[in-house]
């Protein structure tokens, strides 16, 4: 009698903590409290664009905090989100940015939108890089402020997030690998002299003395400034999305907008995954074939005619799972194998993807089936098959080494995965890079 009772109060413990922790995952509040123009820090800004980089005035630098309406928790995790826009324009009102900010305190984060300082001389031969380090600045500064408050706004210290689009991608990614000694040249004295010195990362906006690092970022079609900045003991995971067309930041490297335009070369989120699994630092790379810039449905922000388009939602779902898995990297296995069973039939996307020389796939399985996982190249021929036999309910992952049925390495490009369990089939499609 008693090991029942010990095993229904187990299951009631386990049953109780799967479903708290729908937070972050689901929607969980129906309204959401917003507070505007909240500041925090204040700088020198060029007041318009094309202005000297000496002629500055100081602005305040605000944020929108966004929160569930009802939500009580302490000790809560924070994504700041931060816009698109070149370091040029764009807004933190923008509409992709504003629906972000709702969805995720609708789902019980404390989501913050920034204002940062934007404009530089497009005729400067470094101006767009002080403009880029200014944005970095300001980012830290938000990072700081929250920290600084963070028992006013009851969120929790050491779990604050960033998700940048574009510009905003590469402020996040740079705040989470440059350091001081990275500084571009063009960021101290300039211009023989009449171009002020910006100063250290955290010596704009405020004086808060907090770690400026975030604990994860979420970068869409962004990249970095130097590769470089990226070295063996960072620790920072960092998903990202990124148009393998996008002519705007380029997939792998090059100058934006496809021209120079005197703004600097940049290195795309294809490069920065790649060396960020050369040292073993956590990182995801969706990377979309054929898909331009912004490709959720936005121009510099706002939606285009029709909306977000479904990859949208593709993008916020691997996203917020992404940062699921870091809140609970432990608790989550414990849910699965001891509660959890699938729902439904699944074949999941490769990860990583573009990969090389590995990668894995996961499906699901409600019912026990005869499964079959096979590859085909592009033009329909088998290349292997990784999975043909009876297999139980589960979630199963099996791994790929680029080779055939033989063992043979098997040339770079684009294949096709599929799965067949029962009357279910779903394809889906990998790339292998070399």
């Amino acid at each position: 009698m008693s090991n029942i009772l010990s095993d229904l109060i187990k299951s009631i413990l386990i049953l109780s903590f799967a479903i708290s922790q729908t937070r972050y995952k689901d929607e969980i509040f129906s309204d959401v409290v917003k507070t505007e123009d909240v500041v925090y820090g204040n700088a020198p800004d060029i007041p318009f664009n094309f202005a000297f980089e000496f002629f500055t005035e100081d602005i305040d630098l605000t944020m929108d905090i966004y929160e569930g309406d009802g939500d009580t928790l302490t000790n809560r995790p924070v994504i700041i989100f931060m816009h698109s826009g070149a370091f040029f324009e764009g807004s933190h009102e923008a509409d992709d940015m504003v629906s972000l900010s709702n969805t995720s305190a609708r789902m019980g984060y404390v989501a913050v939108s920034i204002a940062y300082r934007l404009g530089y001389n497009v005729f400067s031969s470094y101006s767009a890089e002080r403009a880029i380090y200014r944005g970095v600045q300001d980012l830290s500064a938000a990072v700081r402020y929250l920290r600084e408050h963070h028992l006013d706004y009851r969120i929790d210290y050491n779990n604050i997030f960033i998700w940048g689009s574009s510009a905003g991608a590469f402020s996040g990614i740079h705040l989470s690998y440059m350091e001081e000694e990275d500084r571009m040249e063009s960021t101290f004295v300039n211009n023989w002299g009449w171009d002020p010195d910006l100063g250290c990362i955290d010596c704009s906006g405020n004086d808060f003395n907090h770690d400026r690092k975030p604990k994860a970022v979420v970068g869409c079609w962004g990249g970095i400034f130097d590769l470089d900045w990226i070295n063996e003991g960072d620790e920072i995971p960092l998903i990202m999305f990124h148009g393998v067309e996008d002519s705007i930041v380029q997939f792998n490297e090059g100058y934006p907008f496809t021209k120079a335009y005197l703004l600097p070369w940049l290195y795309g989120s294809n490069l920065v995954h790649n060396r960020l699994d050369s040292l073993n630092i956590d990182s995801e790379l969706h990377a979309a074939e054929g898909m331009p810039h912004e490709y959720w449905g936005t121009f510099s922000g706002n939606w285009l005619e029709d909306g977000p388009n479904e990859n949208f939602a593709i993008i916020k779902e691997e996203a917020y799972s992404f940062l699921y898995d870091i809140l609970y990297p432990f608790q989550l296995e414990i849910v699965k194998d001891e509660l959890a069973m699938p729902r439904a039939f699944a074949l999941h996307q490769n990860y990583p993807n573009p990969f090389n020389p590995t990668t894995l796939i996961k499906y699901d399985l409600p019912e026990a089936k005869n499964v079959q996982v096979t590859i085909y190249d592009i033009m329909g021929r088998k290349v292997r098959t990784l999975v043909n036999e009876f297999q139980d309910i589960g979630y199963r992952t099996i791994q790929w080494n680029a080779a055939d049925d033989y063992g043979r390495p098997v040339s770079a490009g684009m294949y096709i995965y599929t799965i067949q369990a029962g009357d279910f089939r779903q394809i889906k499609k990998m790339v292998l890079l070399k």
